[in-house]
């Protein structure tokens, strides 16, 4: 009898312990099904990492260029030519100066290397005449900058420049910023290049920049151009 009872609890104790190592295999093979959710690490070499890190090369201004434009080349006395396709103008101005296109295509030169002041342009304006036009400006600032003008602009005066008849305007006005206060002093010239046509040279500057923008005036003066 005794025999038999001692029999019976070593098979149970044996089920027992299968069944404990089936329990713990099953939760195993749980946890080894539910792995693959989790989110995998980024396979990626160090080689890799830094390539992607590293920013891209900025431009050169000639890559900013279309491909049909050409860089510009300085002659032998250090002159670039501005050409307005638009307006069919062109002028030469010193290669240490920026010369851009506005959107009407006339031009703005800017000695400083900003487009801050002092600054030039050299205009094709057409349906009026030299006379004319300087009257409008000179009316138009006499509005625009009353309480602040130091010098009126008075009617247009005659010059004879390389013997060429040009008419010329003048008015200054005080001018005050973050960085920069003074006298702004404007000039402007024009001349009748043709029928309708008029080309209008113009300075903006201070006082002490009013050599550096005579220059420019007077070689885009000389050089000035129709197609």
């Amino acid at each position: 009898m005794k025999k038999n009872l001692y029999r019976l609890l070593a098979i149970a104790a044996a089920v027992l312990a299968v069944l404990m190592v089936l329990s713990l295999a099953a939760c195993s093979q749980e946890e080894q099904t539910a792995a693959p959710t989790d989110t995998p690490a980024a396979d990626v070499s160090l080689d890799d990492a830094q390539t992607q890190a590293e920013p891209s090369p900025t431009p050169s201004p000639e890559t900013l260029l279309p491909t049909a434009t050409p860089v510009p080349t300085a002659n032998a006395e250090g002159l670039l030519t501005f050409t307005s396709m638009s307006k069919g103008f062109s002028f030469q101005y010193d290669e240490k100066y920026i010369a851009l296109s506005n959107q009407a295509d006339n031009a703005m030169i800017y000695p400083a290397g900003d487009t801050t002041l002092p600054y030039c342009s050299v205009s094709l304006v057409t349906d009026t005449d030299a006379v004319s036009y300087l009257k409008e400006i000179a009316d138009g600032a006499s509005i625009e900058l009353e309480g602040s003008m130091s010098a009126a602009p008075g009617e247009p005066v005659s010059e004879e420049i390389d013997g060429r008849e040009i008419y010329t305007i003048s008015y200054a006005y005080s001018y005050e910023d973050e960085s920069v206060s003074g006298t702004v002093i404007c000039i402007y010239y024009a001349e009748d290049v043709a029928e309708g046509q008029v080309a209008v040279y113009s300075s903006t500057a201070l006082e002490a920049d009013s050599e550096t923008v005579g220059g420019i005036l007077a070689l885009a003066i000389e050089t000035f151009k129709l197609s």
